[in-house]
């Protein structure tokens, strides 16, 4: 029979030249490091079909694009 093992995984983020355990973060540095992995992960997707980004308050599609 198979022995059952725990594993245990930790991550870092580099915030300025300090690696910072993620289980550290702020609500907002956990936000901004879910966002920077969802569209780094969507751009590689869809590389030259789509392109993703964050949005931003104030934001408009047509401003992004340079459409009027």
């Amino acid at each position: 029979m198979a022995r059952k093992q725990e594993i245990k995984t930790v991550s870092f983020v580099h915030i300025g030249d300090e690696l910072v355990n993620t289980d550290d973060l702020n609500d907002d540095q956990r936000r901004r490091l879910a966002t920077w992995l969802k569209t780094t992960y969507l751009n590689t997707l869809f590389q030259g079909k789509a392109e993703f980004f964050e949005s931003g308050e104030g934001d408009s599609q047509e401003s992004r694009h340079g459409v009027k």
